[in-house]
C-alpha cells in the first residue's frame, strides 16, 4: 500500500517527541526562576538556612520600605511647594 513509509515516519516522530518531553516541575522551575536566586527545597533546608533567608528578606524589605517613604515624602513636599508658589502669583 502507498504511504506506509510516511505513516511509519510520523509514528516514530511522535514517539520521539513524547520521549523528549520535560516534566512539569522542570518546566515550572525553568519559567519561574529569575536567574539570580537558587532554588532551595524547603524540605531539605535546615533551620539555620531558613533563618538566614528570613533575615535577608527582612533587611531587603526594610530598605524597600525606606525608599518608598522617602520618595513619597519628596513628592508630597514638591507638590506643596509648587502649590504655595502658584498661590503667591495668583
Amino acid at each position: 500500500m502507498a504511504g506506509e513509509g510516511s505513516m511509519m515516519h510520523a509514528n516514530t516522530s511522535l514517539k520521539n517527541n513524547r520521549r523528549n518531553r520535560k516534566s512539569r516541575l522542570e518546566n515550572f522551575v525553568n519559567t519561574t526562576s529569575n536567574g539570580y536566586t537558587e532554588l532551595i527545597d524547603p524540605n531539605k533546608a535546615t533551620p539555620e538556612v531558613l533563618a538566614e533567608i528570613r533575615e535577608k528578606l527582612q533587611v531587603e524589605n526594610k530598605i524597600i520600605l525606606r525608599k518608598k517613604i522617602i520618595i513619597t515624602t519628596a513628592v508630597l513636599v514638591l507638590i506643596i511647594i509648587t502649590l504655595t508658589v502658584l498661590n503667591q502669583f495668583l
